[in-house]
């Protein structure tokens, strides 16, 4: 293999920097369940993404949680965000933390599709989070 090749190699194997995106891409459509959604939405699945938003509990309570609704930071925070205005962020196995007040930054891998429990779409947007903050 030439040097040329090497390096063209060792390159293509380099992590790459996370994809910056907006709520405005994702809740940036009129969602109705069984769309086929925008294509600047469906090539985020499974990419390695960097969102800011209001960090909610998904569960009411007090303490560490694993698990938080990302929500779009320009909703005002009034009403119930549409799900398209929603990401599902899971920490990774045994790590918690603290609710953080205000607009957070969160990186992670991003899955695009609609989930269903039971027949009903209960979320679009999931997020393996690797970091807060």
């Amino acid at each position: 293999m030439t040097r040329a090749a090497v390096l063209l190699c060792c390159l293509a194997c380099l992590p790459t920097d996370p994809t910056k995106v907006g709520f405005a891409t994702l809740a940036g459509f009129d969602y109705t369940e069984g769309m086929t959604l925008p294509k600047e939405v469906a090539s985020l699945d499974e990419q390695t993404v960097t969102i800011a938003g209001f960090m909610r509990r998904e569960v009411p309570g007090s303490g560490p949680i694993g698990e938080f609704l990302l929500i779009n930071d320009a909703c005002g925070c009034n009403g119930t965000p549409k799900l398209n205005e929603i990401v599902f962020c899971t920490l990774p196995d045994g790590v918690t933390m603290d609710e953080k007040p205000g607009v957070v930054t969160v990186t992670g891998k991003l899955y695009v599709g609609e989930t269903k429990e039971e027949g009903v779409v209960v979320m679009l947007y999931q997020m393996d989070a690797d970091t807060v903050q």
